[in-house]
């Protein structure tokens, strides 16, 4: 009896083994279908090439080893992994169903989706991120660029002179941006890092109802319920202390430019910060690794509305506060 039982253990772990390798095996190649069809379409812009797709069974399917090439531009975009993220294995077989039925299928939406994309690698001295960094300062046409606590504090982005100033040769990023759905809210979790210089993590929570959007489709503005972003130092602060000062700023001097790139940053999205705000982020300048910025409106408010009042007035409206750790 005892024999038996092992022997439908071993067979049951075999079965299950197979029909995981089987799935596994078709992800893979729907996957590869969609990226070759993806290749095919970029040929106009970008070559493409990679070396691999993989899976796990925690809900992830990426492209590996990424080689992008954008027409026109002579240095390589490297992407360690490329690809989306679900709550699981079964979701990831449930979508390449979908992807691969005409009709019928079931396209009930998973908890939650995502893109993500870890260690991009771009050279500071890269072509395309020269070329990228000329034309938005020839749109900006900023007056005071040549100023050296613009420069240092990167009010506009940083040049490749700047960021080898800074001590880096070579930028390494991980993103991902995940959607999920829950009642009746539309939650958006943005998350940037730069290896060695700082982490963003964006939190966007939008209230409205699958019924209202699909009623009201394009149209459909749903309101801001909650928004909450959080940066934390991983040397960026300290750099710039350095290369501010060996340009001959001193520290009220950096500490100007510093909340002047913040005022900056406010007024494209129509904010001018208050105390509230600007006090915390000293706080982070000053020392704290981790600065954050929460907006909570007493009703939810359509973004749209914001260019109606003015800038001054948009913290109190947004319910704005911030935190330094």
């Amino acid at each position: 009896m005892e024999k038996t039982t092992q022997v439908l253990l071993i067979g049951l772990v075999l079965l299950v083994t197979l029909a995981y390798g089987g799935a596994k095996a078709y992800i893979h190649y729907k996957a590869g279908d969609g990226v070759d069809a993806a290749v095919l379409y970029m040929a106009p812009y970008a070559s493409l090439e990679y070396g691999g797709i993989s899976s796990t069974l925690s809900g992830e399917l990426t492209i590996d080893d990424v080689r992008l090439k954008i027409n026109g531009y002579r240095d390589d975009i490297y992407i360690g992994r490329l690809g989306i993220t679900t709550p699981n294995f079964l979701t990831l077989l449930k979508l390449s169903n979908q992807a691969a039925a005409s009709q019928g299928s079931d396209a009930s939406p998973p908890e939650y989706i995502g893109l993500i994309a870890e260690e991009i690698r771009v050279p500071v001295m890269a072509d395309y991120y020269s070329d990228l960094h000329e034309k938005n300062i020839k749109a900006i046409a900023p007056s005071d660029i040549r100023q050296r606590g613009v420069q240092c504090v990167g009010k506009y982005g940083y040049s490749p002179r700047a960021l080898i100033a800074l001590g880096y040769d070579e930028l390494t990023m991980s993103m991902s941006v995940i959607l999920r759905q829950t009642d009746g809210r539309y939650i958006t979790e943005m998350n940037f890092d730069i290896a060695d210089m700082a982490k963003m993590e964006v939190d966007v929570t939008l209230a409205g109802s699958p019924m209202a959007a699909a009623v009201g489709g394009a149209a459909y503005l749903p309101g801001l319920h909650s928004l909450q972003v959080k940066m934390t130092d991983n040397s960026l602060n300290q750099r710039i202390e350095k290369y501010c000062t060996d340009l001959g700023l001193s520290q009220a001097q950096i500490q100007r430019a510093h909340l002047n790139a913040l005022q900056y940053a406010g007024s494209s999205m129509g904010i001018e910060f208050d105390e509230y705000v600007i006090n915390p982020y000293k706080e982070y300048l000053n020392g704290k690794s981790v600065f954050t910025m929460t907006a909570r409106p007493r009703q939810p408010l359509q973004l749209t509305s914001i260019s109606k009042y003015k800038p001054s007035d948009v913290p109190a409206l947004l319910n704005l506060e911030a935190s330094a750790q």
